[in-house]
Formats: C-alpha cells, structure tokens, sequence
C-alpha cells in the first residue's frame, strides 16, 4: 500500500511544473472536443477555444497525437463561391485574446485515427507553440 502512495505523490510533483509552465505562460484551451466520424471515413476535426492571457502573442505552430497518423492546423476558406480547406502552417493567437477553432473556421485536421473513435471518448492531443511552449489537452469526441 505504501507504494501506491509514494507513487500517487512522485506523480503530483512530476505533474507540479508542467501545470505551473501553463499558467505562467497564460495560454489555456477550453471546450476542446472532436466530431465523431462516420463508419469509414478516415478524417476527423477537432476544435477548441484557445486563450492567450498575455501582453504578448503567442503562436501555435504544430499539434500532435498519439491516437492519429497525422495532425495538421486548417482554416476553412471562401473562395470564388466555393468553400474549402487550406492547410495553416501556424496560428497567432493576439494578447490578452481568445480564437476559436469551430466548424466553418480554424480546426484541427485530424488523419488516420488509430482506432475507432465514438461519442464519449477521450482523445490526447498536444499543442505546440512557437518558443517551446507546449500544451497537452484532453478533447471529448462528440457526435
């Protein structure tokens, strides 16, 4: 038993800086979530809000997952009538604001789950901005 305790502990403090590197940096995500795929179909989206609590800006230029092949930034484009996707090789987020990644907007291109995925699951991503920061986050898959 005592085991279990001394492990739950050197887990805190291990977790301890990661969480106080996020606050520090005042960037956080929330309502992080991904639309549930039909049966088949090998993309799926992922969206959030992103805030950047800072007097400076910061500038998403990268996402990975473990539960993917591939993770790419995309923006969703009007053109000539016609709406489709580019691929957005980083994002500014601007000081002491917020950008939402939404259906119609920025998201997050998600190619080749590992698994099938469902309404209800948890799918790691993490986020990674320009000087080092970096930002794990959990996203609910939603239908």
């Amino acid at each position: 038993m005592r085991w279990r305790h001394t492990g739950f502990a050197c887990l805190i403090l291990a977790l301890a800086p990661i969480a106080a590197a996020t606050e520090e940096a005042g960037v956080s995500v929330r309502d992080a979530w991904v639309r549930e795929a039909p049966p088949g179909v090998s993309m799926m989206a992922g969206y959030m809000v992103l805030q950047n609590k800072t007097s400076r800006p910061q500038v998403l230029v990268a996402a990975r997952s473990p539960g993917f092949e591939t993770v790419m930034i995309h923006r969703t484009i009007a053109k000539e009538g016609m709406t489709g996707m580019e691929h957005a090789p980083q994002v500014e987020l601007l000081p002491k604001a917020s950008l939402v990644f939404a259906p119609g907007g920025y998201h997050l291109m998600l190619l080749n789950p590992k698994r099938t995925l469902h309404a209800g699951d948890r799918v790691d991503i993490t986020l990674e901005f320009r000087g080092g920061l970096v930002l794990a986050v959990a996203y609910a898959v939603r239908k």
